[in-house]
Formats: C-alpha cells, structure tokens, sequence
C-alpha cells in the first residue's frame, strides 16, 4: 500500500540515522550529559523495559522480519537512471515516543538562527547517544540494528523483530577549505580563536517502519524525503588536526 512518498510496505521519509569531531565533540557531550538525564528520566516514566519488551518476546519466537531499501538521488530529467548515495549509514530502533520527540524539537526552529543550525548536528547525536544508552541499559542492546548502503545505494537489515520501529539515516559530504590569512595584529589579539579548516553536511532521514513477520519491508531515501540537513564545522586551532569520524552506525545487527 502506498505510505507517503514511497511504498511501504514501502515505508518513506516525511516530517514528523554517530560522527563528529572537532570543538562540536565538546558541544555534543554537553548536549548528550543534559539529553541522558532527560530522556532517562522519560524513559522510567515510560518504563522502556516494557516498551521494548514485545520487540524481545518476538525475537525470542523468532517473528522477524527484514528491512531492504535504497538510498539513491533522483534523476532530474526523463532517462536518466538514479544515482546511488553510498556509504549512507542506517540505524533501526524501536519505536519510542520520546526519542522521536526529542528529535522534532531539535528540528523545531533549527534554521531560525545561526548558531540553532550549527547545533542540530551535534543535538541529534546526542539525543542518538542517550537514546541507545537507555536501551543498553534496559537489557535492548539487540535491538539496535545498523547496516550501511553499498555501491548500489542499497541496503539489507534481517532478523527485525516485528512491531513498529523508527530508520535513522545519515549521509556525511565533507568540504575542505584552507582557513583566510589573518593580519598580525589580530594574530596577536585573538591568539587562541579557533580557525574554520571546512565543514561537513550531514543529512539525515527519519522514517517510521512497520515490521510484520516473516515479510520485507521496503524503504526509499531520496532528495524529496530527507528529514533534516546539517552543517558540523571542522573549527580548530591551526597545527591541531581534527579526529577521525566514524561514518558506520555504532549497533549490533
């Protein structure tokens, strides 16, 4: 049956999937240390272990599913076949109200100012990092199932246990940039001001998937259906390098 954009099953992308360097690592563990509070407190009120525990009964009798989809750019004229987004990391989680609503009140107003969009980035990592904490915590580790999309643009997530779960997805581009000189008197009056070496994009998708047993589930992700796009600034001092950033979903299969 026909569900958005796409068919779900096909399931896509609409308005209501970490890596990071640089000075917005310190900005994400702040956001994750005031997030994991929240969203631990959240998660008790709701009781996630009884949220995930249907997901872990259905495991056990082994009502499962599958999740296959592709990540592709859509042709912009009639003939052209669509250009696969590879190396898009794919991150299925169970469905929580409370992680969800976290992330629609990051995207609330990000592009209202400047330092709002520079903050989604490192917001929804945060979030990301509470939200998979409180599973571990709760004895749902296995339920967090990540794969990334090949050369096809395609990609393949198995033994999902059925019920509702939600598809964070993400693609990084990076931009290298050499800083601007700067005058001598301002080297010498700001010497400690960080220096802008590049940025990387990051887009990301969020889809709500309904998983039934022993069926697939299809996915979509494309131009049209992407959830929200961010900017994470590689701002350091100069002579310092920036770390290295993971690109694979950090979830068991």
């Amino acid at each position: 049956m026909e569900q958005g954009l796409c068919t779900v099953k096909a399931n896509d992308a609409h308005d209501p999937a970490a890596p990071g360097d640089g000075l917005l690592l310190g900005r994400a563990a702040v956001f994750a240390a005031a997030l994991l509070a929240s969203i631990a407190s959240a998660a008790a009120a709701a009781d996630l272990g009884n949220l995930i525990a249907p997901y872990l009964a259905a495991r056990e009798r082994g009502a499962v599913g599958a999740v296959v989809g592709r990540a592709y750019e859509e042709p912009r004229r009639m003939g052209v076949e669509p250009q696969p987004y590879t190396a898009v990391s794919v991150l299925l989680l169970p469905g929580s109200a409370d992680f969800e609503g976290e992330l629609a009140r990051i995207k609330a107003g990000w592009r209202d100012s400047p330092d709002r969009f520079v903050d989604a980035d490192p917001k929804v990592r945060a979030a990301l990092v509470a939200f998979e904490r409180a599973l571990l915590d709760a004895g749902g580790g296995a339920l967090m199932k990540g794969e990334m999309t090949d050369g096809t643009g395609a990609f393949r997530v198995v033994d999902v246990p059925e019920g509702a779960w939600v598809l964070l997805a993400w693609q990084e581009t990076e931009k290298k940039q050499k800083p601007p000189p700067i005058g001598r008197n301002d080297a010498a009056l700001y010497p400690n001001r960080p220096k802008v070496f590049g940025h990387t994009t990051v887009v990301y998708w969020l889809v709500p998937v309904d998983v039934t047993a022993r069926e697939e589930t299809q996915v979509r992700l494309h131009g049209r259906n992407e959830w929200l796009t961010a900017v994470r600034e590689d701002r350091r001092m100069r002579g310092i390098r920036s770390a290295a950033t993971p690109n694979a979903p950090q979830a068991s299969s």
